[in-house]
């Protein structure tokens, strides 16, 4: 047996249905807009700087490879400097290379063995201030 639909029943129906189709519109205006935010250039490089940022392991390559490259070109500049030959240029170019690769990988233990240096340096330094106030003291 056929259901019967009575005239009200289905002006009722309709209403609901266009009530339902004006929320889901407003849903999807709302996320195309949300999209379209999302995909302007600026707002794409921000999300990825953001993103880069706050992993602790991307962090880390990013220091190990701008630390790589700075003395890469320190080096060069101090050994090679502002030359006009071709072949001091090119054997700059290898230099830097060679050190930007050699810092980039063996950054945790260049660090490890600067931070001993230095603490060695201000550990000898505390040691002489010591011996100079000492003998201060004992000459007044």
């Amino acid at each position: 047996m056929e259901k019967q639909y009575t005239k009200e029943s289905l002006q009722e129906a309709i209403k609901l249905l266009e009530i339902k189709q004006v929320e889901v519109g407003q849903l999807l205006k709302s996320e195309l807009l949300n999209t379209y935010d999302n995909l302007k250039p600026i707002n794409i490089l921000r999300n990825i700087a953001s993103e880069f940022f706050s992993t602790d392991k991307y962090k880390q390559d990013f220091v190990e490879i701008v630390a790589g490259l700075t003395t890469g070109f320190l080096t060069k500049r101090m050994m090679i400097g502002k030359s006009k030959n071709s072949l001091h240029r090119i054997v700059g170019l290898a230099i830097q290379f060679g050190v930007t690769t050699f810092v980039s990988k063996k950054y945790n233990a260049l660090k490890d063995s600067a931070i001993q240096f230095i603490s060695r340096f201000l550990e000898g330094k505390k040691v002489n201030t010591e011996k100079v106030e000492t003998s201060q003291n004992q000459q007044d």
